[in-house]
């Protein structure tokens, strides 16, 4: 029996805005250029302001705050954006001045902008779009999602009121699953090894080796192959052929898209810091920063076919409202970015304004992406994407934002201490170890003890290799 129901279901739809707003957020600077250039070549009724030279977007950030005396006493008094010709100069890493505010410096391949360009080329509705960028602001460096599905869900819930499902969030995942580098967004290591193992030519020795990883992952990272080929019921050759092909696999996809140092790839700081009357300034790097419209030639011609019942002339009018809605996006786009880091780099100065007065690593507290996603009410995604491949120039050196972040742990006293600061620990053992008898980690686990970093072996390892220094055998 064929029946007629009104359901009515609640939903919220992601606007253009939304959307464009996300994608612009990623880029650094030196790609917004570019970006805004392709915009400008794509859009006949978007161009340059001639006209206007200030951009007024962050101008009016300072209106609304100038209420919040304490928020302004971080920063002082002074005028928070000085001229260019304010900024004499500022120091790097050797002590020497640069007087260039826009010098170009290397930077490494954006691997979060070449998932974004990937999801992009997806036949996408807005929904599984906005699902998608979210997922990406979720993946780390090694190509790893750090996020649950079930926090994502919450995510959506909380901080856009827009009620997604499991299965939606899954459905997303499996394609970025098949971007390039292959292993990109698994949520595990068996998970990134199975992505790259399915993508292989069939084989009796990848079979042999998916069934490893689903079946015998464990005894597979205690290299305990014995046990292994009897659960299998296979042989030590045919195990063999099936290891060799796993230990090919890329354990970090992700790290697979950075490439070594560069001298041909320039980026452009996204923040400047400064120091001025004994305290900490800054401002969004102006450079490349266009004032755009829309072109009045073509809202007056809008107007005038609107009103003629040519259909080529209906046509004309289609187009061109299109074009200008679609240009309209892009400039409040564009403004609303330059709020957002202007907000986000102010959050993380004001965390961390002990260590912007002298850029000395002791004084850098523990600070997570959540930390400032709650100071300025923004989902972490959000800071996610801001933070990721931006540069900030300060007056002690030019640094990533995301190096201005790091864990904790609790020392004996149960004070939380920055994960850099134990590593700034370790290189400083290390710088004075006897080079003729070099400590071992067990040792380097007992001197930190004494100093009240009580942790384990492995964590000191980590924390070693990370730094790019060689175990003791190796020092000598």
């Amino acid at each position: 029996m064929i029946s007629n129901r009104i359901l009515q279901r609640l939903q919220q739809k992601l606007s253009p805005q939304q959307i464009q707003l996300m994608k612009l957020l990623q880029l650094p600077t030196i790609a917004l250029e570019q970006r805004i250039k392709n915009e400008i070549e794509q859009n006949p009724t978007l161009e340059e302001d001639d006209s206007t030279v200030e951009d007024e977007s962050i101008d009016n950030i300072e209106d609304n705050q100038e209420g919040d005396d304490e928020e302004n006493d971080v920063f002082g008094d002074e005028d928070m954006f000085p001229n260019d010709d304010d900024i004499v100069s500022y120091k790097n890493n050797d002590g020497s001045e640069k007087t260039d505010k826009n010098q170009l410096f290397v930077s490494e391949t954006s691997f979060h902008e070449d998932l974004i360009s990937q999801l992009q080329l997806k036949p996408l509705s807005e929904l599984e779009m906005i699902i998608g960028l979210e997922i990406i602001g979720n993946i780390d460096e090694s190509g790893y999602l750090n996020r649950s599905i079930e926090s994502i869900v919450d995510d959506f819930l909380f901080r856009h009121n827009i009620e997604v499902t499991v299965k939606e969030i899954e459905d997303v995942l499996a394609i970025i699953q098949t971007f390039d580098p292959i292993g990109v967004g698994a949520r595990d290591l068996q998970e990134c090894l199975l992505i790259q193992l399915n993508k292989k030519e069939k084989t009796k020795a990848i079979s042999l080796a998916k069934k490893v990883i689903k079946k015998c992952f464990e005894y597979f990272k205690k290299k305990q192959y014995n046990f292994i080929a009897q659960r299998l019921n296979c042989s030590e050759e045919e195990l063999q052929e099936a290891i060799d092909e796993i230990i090919k696999l890329n354990p970090k996809p992700g790290n697979s898209l950075s490439t070594d140092v560069d001298s041909s790839i320039p980026i452009i700081p996204d923040f400047i810091v400064w120091m001025q009357n004994q305290k900490v300034d800054f401002q969004v790097n102006s450079y490349g920063n266009h004032k755009l419209k829309t072109s009045n030639y073509y809202e007056n011609l809008l107007k005038t076919v609107s009103q003629s019942n040519s259909p080529s002339d209906k046509e004309t009018a289609t187009f061109l409202r299109e074009k200008l809605e679609s240009a309209n996006i892009f400039i409040d786009a564009l403004n609303r970015r330059s709020d957002t880091l202007y907000l986000i780099m102010k959050a993380i100065i004001k965390y961390q304004y002990e260590y912007f007065l002298e850029g000395d690593i002791q004084k850098l507290k523990p600070m997570r992406l959540v930390d400032i996603a709650e100071m300025v009410d923004l989902d972490i995604s959000t800071i996610s994407r801001v933070v990721s491949n931006k540069y900030a120039q300060t007056h002690f050196g030019i640094y990533k934002l995301k190096d201005f972040f790091s864990n904790f742990m609790l020392n004996e006293q149960g004070e939380q201490i920055s994960t850099d600061k134990i590593k700034d620990e370790i290189v400083s053992i290390i710088r004075n170890e006897d080079k003729s008898n070099p400590l071992t980690d067990d040792k380097l686990v007992e001197m930190l003890k004494d100093k009240g970093y009580s942790i384990a072996r492995r964590t000191v390892s980590k924390y070693r290799e990370t730094l790019n220094i060689p175990v003791a055998r190796l020092r000598k």
